[in-house]
């Protein structure tokens, strides 16, 4: 028992005003201080946590606080705790109940502020309820932001938090019972007071509604006046243009074109939508302009301009554009390609044709140059030796066009040579010279240069470069030799010389 007399001793203040209330000593209110002084770190979870609490308690519907009043709010809060915490002497519930360094005064003037507003007492004690809730599960996980946050020191900041809390509770119910009291005092006085600051709370309910429908929509709203001057914003617009754009010029604000206010409409007419990136960023926005004297009298020369961001249709859009412009080049590429190969192929099909036609002359000019005469020599000849010989150079005849490149071949004189020329070709080939052919032939060696000569006009040789044995060799092959053979001397020639004669082969 003594021992627990002098823990009680070291909790409470020596004062002797007990209050039965816990009475933080040195080192909880060092661990508070170290604790509160890093709360930045879990401002984000914060939001999101009061947030949660004030949508589970169906207040967030009334709220119009922005994000930067929400952190604002809980500076205010959280500042003087944190002076609390680091000044040397305790503190304790009276001292924060008497509120005697101002520490409550700003949340006791926004709690009046809102109720004026049409937000009841009970309200906004359970907004500031939700809201030290957020901040003890904010604490909770301040550790995990903050290593260098020992987790054994959150009890303290949260038992330090809450003695201020209480204190506020407190304040606030006496504060509300007051404000209560002199607008009942008032509306006892006159009647009709009461009825207008009746009708104005719930005006004031109804403006704060539309506040968050204005404030909660994700397209940028903006209200501008007849000059195109911006009288009011959403908060999603700000998010983008800023704060403190109230009285400036639309165009300077959103960075559009236009210079004064009839270019302004020039360039943006009423009821239509224009695509503009105001803001850069890869931001794309549909901005239209609507005139709200269209809806209320009240708003005549006031315009409102909505700004819907499409970022995510214009990606897609480009996206497409550009996959649509890979494709057109591949099809266009591909249309050149098929244009050249029908080039190519026109072309080709062109060049078989003419040599077709090519082909069908040269054969016509060689059945005609060279078969036809030669089928006329053989109805002609009544030479059987002669006509075989002429038989074989009409089968050479038909294999040129076959087996040569379609050039005149060197023995196609050869069918314009009579029977006397053709022997003497075959003499001259196998190598005789002209007495010699002259005794075998029978025939004077004038008779045989005479045979020579026509020879080489008829073969076409000119001048002396070209011999002729040389010709006949190149010419004849082995057809030329077998139609020598078929008529050789011994078979043509009736005086016997002939037949010692073998046509040699060099």
């Amino acid at each position: 028992m003594p021992q627990a007399s002098s823990s009680r001793r070291r909790l409470h203040p020596p004062s002797g005003n007990f209050s039965g209330l816990f009475v933080p000593q040195d080192a909880t209110r060092r661990k508070a201080a170290q604790v509160l002084a890093r709360f930045d770190a879990c401002m984000e979870s914060f939001l999101e946590l009061w947030t949660l609490h004030m949508q589970a308690a169906g207040y967030l519907s009334f709220t119009t606080a922005r994000r930067d009043d929400c952190v604002t709010a809980c500076r205010a809060f959280l500042q003087p705790v944190l002076r609390h915490a680091a000044m040397p002497q305790a503190v304790t519930f009276e001292t924060l109940r008497d509120n005697a360094d101002g520490w409550a005064d700003a949340l006791l003037q926004a709690g009046v502020r809102h109720y004026r507003r049409g937000i009841s007492v009970g309200m906004y004690l359970g907004c500031f309820k939700t809201f030290i809730m957020a901040l003890e599960d904010a604490l909770a996980l301040l550790p995990r932001l903050c290593p260098r946050i020992p987790a054994d020191q959150i009890p303290a900041a949260v038992e330090f938090l809450r003695l201020h809390a209480h204190a506020f509770e407190v304040l606030w119910t006496d504060a509300g019972m007051r404000e209560v009291a002199a607008m009942r005092q008032a509306s006892e006085c006159s009647p009709e007071c009461s009825c207008q600051d009746e009708l104005l709370r719930l005006l004031t309910l109804e403006k704060c509604r539309f506040e968050n429908i204005f404030n909660s929509t994700s397209d940028g709203v903006l209200v501008m006046d007849e000059d195109c001057r911006v009288a009011t914003a959403n908060r999603s617009l700000r998010q983008y243009a800023g704060e403190g754009i109230e009285g400036k010029p639309v165009w300077e604000v959103l960075g559009l074109e236009g210079e004064s206010r009839e270019e302004f409409f020039r360039y943006y007419p009423i009821g239509q939508t224009v695509e503009v990136s105001p803001f850069g960023e890869g931001l794309f926005f549909r901005l239209s302009v609507t005139s709200l004297g269209s809806v209320s009298l009240a708003s005549a020369g006031e315009y409102l301009v909505l700004l819907t961001n499409i970022t995510p249709q214009v990606l897609q859009r480009e996206m497409m554009e550009e996959a649509i412009g890979r494709h057109a080049s591949a099809l266009l590429e591909e249309k050149r390609r098929l244009e050249e190969l029908d080039i190519t192929l026109r072309t080709v099909l062109s060049t078989i044709h003419a040599e077709r036609d090519s082909r069908r002359e040269e054969l016509s000019s060689h059945v005609r140059r060279l078969l036809l005469p030669a089928l006329d020599r053989i109805g002609r000849e009544q030479d059987a030796v002669a006509r075989k010989a002429v038989i074989r150079l009409v089968r050479d005849s038909l294999l040129s066009p076959i087996s040569g490149g379609g050039e005149e071949r060197p023995h196609d004189g050869l069918s314009r040579l009579t029977l006397a020329e053709l022997n003497v070709c075959r003499f001259i080939r196998a190598g005789h010279g002209t007495k010699e052919i002259a005794r075998l032939l029978n025939i004077s060696p004038e008779t045989v240069q005479t045979h020579r000569r026509n020879i080489r006009r008829k073969l076409g040789l000119r001048g002396r470069e070209t011999q002729l044995a040389v010709h006949l060799l190149h010419a004849g092959g082995k057809s030329a030799s077998a139609s020598s053979e078929d008529s050789s001397p011994s078979s043509s020639s009736p005086d016997g010389p002939a037949d010692r004669v073998e046509a040699p082969t060099r």
